[in-house]
């Protein structure tokens, strides 16, 4: 009779392949285990994150509602504060306008006037600037009529003094009495009397001498010993302003006489005969008709004057007069040189 008992394996294979096979039911489990932590690991942490995500949405969400919240609050808060703050600033401008308006009234009423005081420091300032203008001027005026006395005083002894000393100005050979010892050059005083024009002068005063002589003489019986009238001043020298004029400079005149056509000035002008003199009237020559002479009759003689014959019988000539002209040089050259310095 056939048996399987032949075929069946021992207790000993059989349980090792028990053993075999249950480590690897076991293995298998294992892994299909881990697989289901990993799936499930993997689902809860995607749920926990949008979960959190949601609260963190959430979080936001109602944060941003109370901040709004708080944000809004405080600007309400904020703008009734400066509301507030404008309509007290507003009443305490208000309120100090009116208390500077009352106080400033008040003190320019029973204090102190500002605007008085500046009107009135105002005139102080125009009367003590009037009145410093004036002292200024007083002693402008004062200079001026100090000047004018010194150039006054100068000018009379530049009259008696100076036109009288023209023969003592040096020469280019001799020296004169002013000259600078050891040199050639002129003085400060003979350049004084060198600007003068003693030629003109000399001219201006014989004019005014014939003329004067001319007036006087039919009244004095000795013509030729024509009296000494008066202090001279009508015929001795001339007047202040004339003599102030001859030292000045005169006036350059281009010279043209290469230009001219003729020889000099009296070429240019017509010719003329001369006019029959008294003498040749009284001989009778050419178809001239005499003037009427004056009669004496008609002439005023007046008296001769008695001081001429005093002046030739008791003259007698002073050499101590260099000594003063001396001494009034001197003083004018002092007047000069304060009128410079001044």
């Amino acid at each position: 009779m056939a048996t399987v008992h032949e075929f069946l394996p021992i207790e000993f294979d059989y349980y090792g392949e028990l053993s075999i096979r249950s480590r690897l039911a076991e293995a298998r489990r294992y892994s299909r285990f881990h697989a289901v932590v990993l799936l499930q690991r993997i689902v809860r942490g995607h749920l926990i994150r949008k979960h959190f995500a949601w609260l963190s949405k959430n979080a936001l969400t109602i944060q941003c509602a109370f901040r709004m919240h708080l944000a809004r609050k405080a600007y309400r808060r904020a703008l009734i504060q400066a509301v507030r703050n404008k309509h007290n600033k507003r009443y305490n401008q208000a309120a100090t306008k009116i208390q500077a308006l009352w106080r400033g009234h008040y003190s320019r009423n029973k204090k102190f006037c500002y605007y008085s005081y500046r009107r009135w420091l105002r005139e102080v300032t125009e009367r003590g600037k009037r009145r410093a203008a004036e002292a200024v001027e007083f002693g402008i005026r004062t200079k001026v009529d100090d000047l004018k006395a010194l150039e006054e005083e100068a000018r009379k002894w530049l009259a008696f003094v100076v036109f009288k000393l023209h023969h003592l100005l040096r020469t280019y050979v001799r020296a004169g009495i002013y000259s600078k010892t050891g040199t050639s050059e002129l003085s400060e005083f003979e350049n004084l009397l060198n600007s003068i024009r003693y030629t003109e002068y000399m001219k201006r005063l014989k004019k005014k001498y014939d003329e004067f002589v001319r007036k006087y003489r039919p009244r004095f019986s000795n013509k030729r010993l024509f009296p000494i009238i008066g202090n001279g001043e009508d015929y001795w020298y001339l007047s202040l302003p004339e003599m102030y004029e001859l030292t000045a400079q005169p006036p350059e005149v281009e010279d043209t006489r290469h230009i001219n056509e003729y020889h000099g000035p009296i070429h240019k002008k017509p010719f003329l005969w001369r006019k029959v003199t008294r003498s040749k009237l009284s001989e009778g020559r050419g178809p001239f008709i005499a003037t009427r002479i004056p009669s004496k009759e008609s002439l005023k003689i007046e008296p001769r004057d008695p001081r001429f014959d005093l002046y030739v019988q008791h003259y007698k000539p002073q050499p101590n007069i260099f000594d003063y002209v001396d001494y009034h040089i001197n003083i004018v050259l002092m007047k000069k040189h304060k009128i410079q310095k001044m």
